[in-house]
């Protein structure tokens, strides 16, 4: 078992189940390892060992597993061995066990009060619940009760209201908003195929020039219908009928605000509320790490989820912003195009001139030159002042969260009551030891933990730029049908890939390059007639990217040359947005069932075949200090891979049981 894990093979799932079937696996046996820990190994369990000393150890457990003939003594003292050499920070130091305390306290007491409402009733009327903290009646009775929770909303009341309401429906509601988008377009275009299509306004007849002979390009209207139903379903997605809504806690609608008794039992039962809670949804400001209410919130679901970080989203509220404001903007701009195309740079005098005055090897140099012009001057001058200050204000928050996680002081956040501080302080005290505990796993494991997801998924979402082009998707997707319904193969293909690469990369790369620009120039630096270098920069790129995947329609363009030339920003998008990072150090990949470890910065979990899920907290009562696996639901096993460093690779076995009752961690 130690070589199989040590060496990281591929079957060392399979052996360690193996064994472990063999053997009689009871509180005895693992409650023996922290005894054995400091009598064998001589070192406590919260020392971190280098890797010189791993090597030493496991080559002794094997030593001992060669001698020993009963394989229930060999896990024994693996187990004990393993665990002298990692420190688990998923449990607060001290506590073995939760204390009756911390269980009573996630007792639900008042089971009428476990409530919860649905986005349908949050984003109501646009939000308009989020105006203020005032409730009344009237808001509690937007709740019912529940047994669980899908989605825990934490939030500050200091942040604007509209940004929350934006940020929810684009985290609600953009997957279906993307694929009904798609399903309208594909509707539409199916109908032209059979003949009956829908008529859109066509302003002109445009053209591309080939090596010899004029192209015809359509440029129509078709690319609206599926952006406003994109639109209305991004806005109204939630009030579709039939279709399931998620229940939600909102301290607002759950906790009763008029009726004083009430409202302290729902308090008092904050945990119940979050133990009942699958997800913790952060609609994050940079004032959010600043109020006490949301630290506590967000400390007790950490421990309460025994620190599995893919259970929160933390989601900065500019960024849902960002992709609406850019979808309207290309929505724009390809109008433009639509409606000015045809009489300039399309035109049937301009294509002709190109065919008699210029080589065929010029065809692609001229519009390459033209369009970036026209996007440089008429498209992306002023916005590119615009997405600056978004790159420098993205890139000071992302500065921000990580200093307000590794400088986090208790005592420096904001609390409007006196007593709330001290009520939350002990809970503090209760779950994680004392303030200083708690500060330290701030400062030391959600700060590294952020730090790294940033990291691995780029400055920006790549879904959120994708989400942002859907326009140029459907605008040149119609010329590509158009294309295909006359046989026009060759130009189809050229379209198609156009298509590709201006929703896909083009966009995604520029905005990256100045996401880092922002990050790397000093604000110091940015005066005088040098304010004005970054913001023509970045617009420079835009209209650059755009120019060349929108030149290289040109039939004239051999496809040796023109398939190569996506393959680099394909490749050059994957490696801005984390994915040559995620390449050294891990793929990750999403666990099916709650109580798996999934880490989304460097952390591979994989669900054994043939176990279930945790099934959630199990009643307080009769709580025994005897492991006895029931492998039909309340254990679950994963085995957690992470990459702690080029060299050196640590493979977790993660043993749970359900919370109320046992659960024992094992790292190597």
């Amino acid at each position: 078992l130690a070589q199989a894990i040590s060496s990281d093979r591929t079957g060392a799932v399979s052996k360690q189940r193996r064994l472990l079937s063999q053997c009689q696996v009871d509180g005895s046996v693992l409650g023996a390892s922290a005894m054995a820990d400091s009598r064998v190994t001589g070192h406590s369990s919260d020392s971190r060992e280098n890797p010189r000393r791993i090597d030493r150890v496991v080559s002794r457990s094997m030593v001992w597993g060669s001698s020993s003939t009963s394989v229930q003594g060999t896990v024994r003292q693996f187990i004990s061995a393993a665990q002298s050499l990692v420190s688990v920070r998923m449990r607060p130091r001290g506590q073995s066990q939760r204390s009756p305390e911390f269980l009573r306290e996630l007792a639900v007491l008042h089971p009428e009060l476990l409530r919860a409402t649905t986005m349908r009733m949050v984003l109501r009327r646009f939000g308009s619940i989020f105006r203020h903290s005032a409730g009344a009646a009237s808001t509690f009775e937007m709740s019912k009760p529940v047994e669980v929770i899908a989605k825990f909303l934490s939030h500050s009341w200091n942040t604007p209201g509209w940004l929350k309401t934006i940020a929810l429906m684009y985290h609600e509601n953009v997957f279906r908003a993307t694929v009904s988008a798609f399903a309208t377009a594909i509707c539409l275009h199916g109908l032209e195929f059979a003949g009956a299509g829908v008529p859109m306004p066509l302003v002109g007849p445009s053209y591309l020039a080939g090596e010899t002979t004029m192209h015809q390009l359509r440029l129509d209207t078709h690319f609206v219908p599926p952006c406003l139903v994109f639109i209305l379903v991004l806005i109204f997605g939630q009030e579709v009928p039939g279709l399931a809504q998620s229940t939600c806690f909102l301290d607002k609608c759950c906790i009763h605000q008029t009726d004083q008794e009430k409202k302290m039992q729902g308090i008092q039962q904050l945990g119940g509320f979050l133990r009942s809670s699958h997800r913790m949804v952060i609609l994050w400001q940079p004032e959010y790490f600043t109020r006490l209410w949301c630290v506590y919130e967000l400390a007790a679901f950490h421990y309460i989820n025994l620190g599995v970080s893919g259970l929160v989203d933390l989601l900065p509220l500019k960024l849902p912003v960002l992709a609406l404001s850019l979808f309207c903007f290309h929505f724009a701009a390809t109008a433009a195009t639509v409606v000015l195309g045809p009489t300039l740079v399309f035109s049937e005098m301009h294509v002709t001139w190109i065919l008699e005055n210029l080589p065929a090897a010029l065809h692609v140099p001229w519009m390459f030159m033209i369009l970036s012009s026209m996007f440089f001057f008429a498209v992306y001058t002023i916005p590119g002042f615009l997405l600056w200050k978004f790159c420098e204000s993205h890139m000071e928050d992302r500065k921000m969260l990580l200093k307000q996680l590794q400088e986090f002081r208790m005592d420096l956040a904001e609390c409007q009551v006196e007593s709330d501080r001290e009520f939350i302080e002990s809970k503090l005290k209760t779950w994680f030891g004392g303030v200083e505990e708690f500060e330290l796993i701030v400062r030391d494991e959600l700060a590294e933990l952020v730090a790294q997801r940033m990291q691995d998924r780029g400055p920006i979402p790549w879904t959120l730029m994708f989400t942002g082009s859907l326009s140029h998707v459907f605008f040149l997707a119609s010329a590509a049908v158009d294309a295909v319904i006359r046989s026009d193969w060759h130009l189809a293909v050229r379209v198609g890939l156009a298509c590709i690469g201006l929703s896909c990369f083009t966009d995604a790369i520029a905005l990256s390059a100045g996401l880092t620009l922002a990050d790397k120039i000093p604000g110091r630096w940015q005066v005088g007639v040098r304010r004005f270098i970054a913001p023509m920069s970045l617009a420079l790129l835009f209209s650059l990217l755009n120019g060349l995947v929108l030149a290289s329609m040109n039939p004239a363009l051999p496809l040796w040359i023109d398939i190569p030339i996506y393959l680099v920003l394909g490749m050059l998008t994957w490696w801005m947005f984390g994915g040559w990072h995620r390449l050294r150090h891990g793929r990750t990949l999403r666990p099916t069932g709650k109580s798996e470890g999934y880490s989304p910065a460097s952390t591979v979990a994989l669900s054994v075949p043939g176990v279930g899920d945790r099934q959630g907290l199990q009643s307080d009562a009769g709580m025994t200090g005897t492991f006895k696996p029931n492998i039909q639901g309340d254990a679950s096993f994963a085995v957690q891979k992470k990459v702690e460093s080029h060299e050196s690779r640590v493979v977790a076995l993660h043993k749970e049981e359900s919370d109320d009752e046992f659960c024992e961690v094992v790292s190597v």
